[in-house]
């Protein structure tokens, strides 16, 4: 082969290359969630049980809560019909891989989770509480509630469920499917207490008397609540979300759906 035909070849096999690597880019450059969410005219998110995140109006039987107002503020500015999806927990991110929803809301953000999907910005902080059955619960700490024959209730699937997993010694994890379920849980007697976020459980003390939380001294779940789409897409995408977070953060509009939704102070439910 003369000097020529090689130098031919290299050009050609660079060209190759180059066409090769910028076919994967170019689709890649194509996908864009918001895109999809504007063709089809909807913004599906999947909704599981957290007070006062979402969860559904006993009159109406409609999803409401902070995270479900910041996913309609999007949906307008979208300019696409917001749609609930119902889910659980233990199922939330599989149905978010499997396309069933385009948005994953109030899900905490942990490293395992962020390789599979990816987060937007925090717009609240989880930390993990016991709300105890007063009358039949004397611990005023974690390591006195860790003993055997007590019950702690958790959501199936959730990060308080995998967080006290690994702290809890010696009392029992009762898994339920949803929040509903861990709160008859402890108003029946099935268990002594729950684990969930810090904002829920002040909600749920706030409305019955014979509730007690127990904040744990040494942090059990502090975890940035937040909303998570597939992984794949272009950053523009979740740059958008950030933003859209950060605007209902920082423009009063988180305060006041605390507000709305009657967030109390967890610490006067302590004693």
């Amino acid at each position: 082969m003369t000097s020529v035909a090689r130098r031919m070849s290299l050009v050609l096999g660079c060209l190759a290359l180059m066409v090769a690597l910028a076919v994967p880019a170019a689709a890649q450059e194509g996908k864009s969630l918001i895109k999809e969410i504007q063709q089809r005219g909807e913004l599906r998110v999947g909704y599981a049980t957290a007070d006062p995140h979402q969860f559904k109006d006993s009159a109406t039987g409609q999803w409401k809560g902070i995270a479900v107002d910041i996913m309609e503020e999007w949906a307008k500015e979208l300019g696409v019909k917001h749609v609930p999806i119902d889910t659980s927990w233990d199922a939330m991110v599989a149905g978010l891989q499997a396309g069933k929803y385009d948005v994953a809301a109030a899900l905490n953000r942990r490293p395992a989770r962020a390789l599979v999907v990816t987060f937007s910005a925090p717009y609240m902080f989880d930390t993990g509480t016991f709300a105890v059955n007063r009358s039949k619960v004397k611990a005023t700490s974690f390591e006195q509630l860790d003993q055997k024959g007590v019950k702690i209730a958790v959501m199936m699937g959730t990060a308080e469920d995998k967080s006290l997993s690994r702290v809890a010694k010696n009392l029992e994890i009762l898994r339920l499917p949803d929040q509903n379920e861990t709160r008859i849980a402890v108003q029946s007697g099935r268990a002594q207490g729950l684990f969930d976020d810090i904002s829920g459980n002040a909600k749920f003390a706030q409305e019955n008397k014979t509730v007690r939380l127990i904040i744990p001294g040494a942090p059990i779940l502090v975890e940035g609540i937040a909303f998570a789409i597939r992984k794949g897409y272009p950053h523009d995408d979740v740059e958008a979300l950030d933003i859209m977070v950060e605007d209902f953060v920082n423009t009063g509009k988180l305060k006041a759906a605390q507000v709305k939704y009657g967030l109390p102070n967890a610490e006067q439910f302590t004693k």
